[in-house]
């Protein structure tokens, strides 16, 4: 799967069924290429002055499930 194609599925948290956002970029291991942390954002509301808050890091290690339209995440609080 191509990195532009999931950028186009919504990150959802399993548990709370939480939107956090679509994915904005991602932390590629230098060591194998494989990928360790996306950056998810893009659901906050517009601030005061358009500040914006940073994308959320989620380690692929709590990415459930990479679905037709979306993928299912892992709840933070387990952690």
């Amino acid at each position: 799967m191509k990195f532009s194609d999931l950028q186009k599925k919504e990150f959802i948290e399993a548990g709370r069924g939480r939107q956090l956002g679509y994915a904005v970029d991602a932390t590629v291991s230098t060591e194998d290429g494989t990928i360790e942390y996306f950056h998810v954002g893009g659901m906050e509301k517009m601030r005061l002055f358009g500040n914006a808050e940073a994308p959320v890091k989620i380690p692929l290690r709590r990415v459930m499930v990479i679905g037709k339209d979306v993928v299912l995440v892992d709840d933070a609080a387990k952690e």
